[in-house]
């Protein structure tokens, strides 16, 4: 099975669980119960419960439970109006006798959702996904008490999936925080929230694995992976160790039935308690950035740069004046490491560096010319407009380079049909054959061949005479898409 249907396949599991209905009236269940719910302890594992000293379990629970909060949100969106409106059959007895009278003007529909939160602080600000409350009217938190608070969204980070709450209130019970970094495979943990509207629900479970990324839920940040039960009305609720100490905020689970089947994930307390810092201080969050675009190794591309394993990402270019070029990163370089911290695909890169605050300063591990290197990098602060592809463009029909991949030079006209600059380096790919062409990533026409094999190419025969003295079956590709450079394989 490939790596691209795996991930994608896996991406298609993974389900946020915020419980979400359409209705007229505050699903309030949840928020009643929650104070007489209790501490409801839960395991798939019996044999595992018996071995785990059961006072330190109980301790746990009692002292995180009063800590965790039912969310209810509420928005109203608008339905469209009558599309008949203007139809000259708007009035035939006919056609109203099938479709009734429609309302001319826009109707109200109100979505309404449960989640859970996490009280971080006696004053009332609680930690939550952004998916529970992001876009909402009005929010309703309910604590073990019972009570019931209005609350206020201080800001949400759709990158990470964090949110942050304030509520109007004192003495609150704030959970501490634990040391995410230091969460281990294999430790046990507790998993707190309003799972179908059930307040006060704790499940046991141990944490299956860290550091978990490129699951397509988030943007940036990785996972805790558990088995601890979680199911609808969980998000935004507590992953707790044994200290009861918050180690996690639970966020989606891995499903083919839409309920718990023993996968979970949890936003590392450490990150969200960065992001709500910078949501609460600034209102915002200031991403980390390298100034890099960078590609997966395949073994193809492993072969062409002479690596001796697929690990680390690729850099394919390095923009002017960014951190990366300031500290001498160049391209072709691969990144293995981050501060100690292995890195083998881009989203787990983006991750790291997008986590981390600018102005902090980092070590690179890289490999250059088959030796490793050691770079000191400042991480800078992320633009707000990153460079995108542009789409595809059609041109003349070129000459095919290697199987199912056609490219031509770059002509004055075809130049003006791409809308380039005349003096562009480079070839232009003219057209693909998807069912032919095998590619480490997907071409498009418009798409510019600027080097093969690390060569400069200005002109098909050109390419062509490099690519037939390329070694192996493969020939390595840097493409230019729009204003970004990537590196990729494909068969000859």
């Amino acid at each position: 099975m490939s790596t691209v249907f795996t991930t994608r396949f896996i991406r298609a599991l993974i389900v946020l669980v915020v419980l979400g209905v359409i209705s007229g009236g505050w699903v309030l269940y949840g928020l009643e119960k929650a104070h007489d719910a209790g501490v409801q302890i839960t395991t798939s594992s019996p044999a595992v419960a018996q071995a785990i000293n059961q006072s330190a379990i109980t301790s746990a629970a009692k002292k995180a439970v009063p800590s965790v909060v039912a969310v209810a949100s509420k928005k109203t969106t608008k339905a469209p109006a009558n599309p008949f409106a203007d139809s000259p059959f708007q009035n035939d007895p006919f056609f109203r006798r099938f479709f009734g009278d429609i309302p001319d003007q826009p109707r109200e529909r109100v979505q309404r959702g449960l989640g859970s939160g996490v009280i971080v602080s006696a004053d009332g600000y609680i930690l939550t996904n952004a998916h529970v409350i992001s876009g909402a009217d009005e929010i309703k938190v309910a604590v073990d008490e019972g009570r019931e608070y209005d609350a206020k969204i201080v800001g949400v980070d759709e990158g990470s999936d964090v949110g942050v709450l304030k509520i109007e209130a004192t003495g609150l019970p704030a959970m501490p925080f634990g040391n995410s970094d230091e969460a281990e495979v294999g430790e046990i943990v507790l998993a707190i929230g309003s799972p179908y509207e059930l307040g006060g629900t704790v499940t046991m479970g141990i944490i299956s694995a860290t550091g978990r990324a490129e699951l397509g839920i988030t943007d940036y940040g990785d996972f805790i992976q558990t088995d601890a039960a979680i199911n609808p009305g969980n998000s935004g609720g507590a992953l707790i160790n044994m200290n009861g100490e918050l180690v996690g905020i639970n966020t989606a689970i891995f499903t083919r039935t839409g309920g718990y089947q023993g996968i979970g994930f949890a936003i590392p307390a450490n990150l969200a308690r960065r992001v709500m810092d910078s949501l609460v201080e600034h209102g915002e969050v200031a991403r980390g950035w390298l100034g890099v675009v960078i590609g997966q190794i395949d073994e193809n591309m492993a072969d062409q740069l002479g690596l001796g394993d697929t690990k680390g990402v690729v850099v394919s270019e390095v923009t002017e004046g960014s951190p990366s070029e300031q500290a001498g990163v160049r391209e072709y370089d691969v990144i293995v490491r981050v501060n100690g911290r292995a890195v083998n695909s881009p989203a787990e890169l983006r991750s790291v560096v997008g986590t981390t605050q600018p102005g902090a300063k980092v070590e690179l591990d890289i490999i250059r010319d088959g030796k490793p290197l050691k770079l000191a990098v400042t991480i800078g602060k992320a633009p707000a407009d990153a460079a995108t592809p542009a789409a595809g463009a059609d041109t003349a029909e070129g000459v095919e380079i290697v199987t199912g991949l056609w490219a031509t030079d770059i002509t004055p006209q075809v130049a003006e049909k791409l809308q380039i600059p005349p003096n562009t380096r480079g070839i232009a790919i003219t057209r693909t054959d998807a069912e032919k062409l095998q590619a480490s990533m997907a071409l498009q026409a418009g798409d510019l061949i600027l080097q093969i094999n690390r060569q400069g190419v200005t002109s098909v025969a050109q390419a062509q005479q490099a690519i037939k003295g390329s070694r192996g079956d493969a020939v390595l590709l840097l493409v230019r898409r729009g204003n970004v450079n990537v590196l990729m394989t494909v068969k000859k």
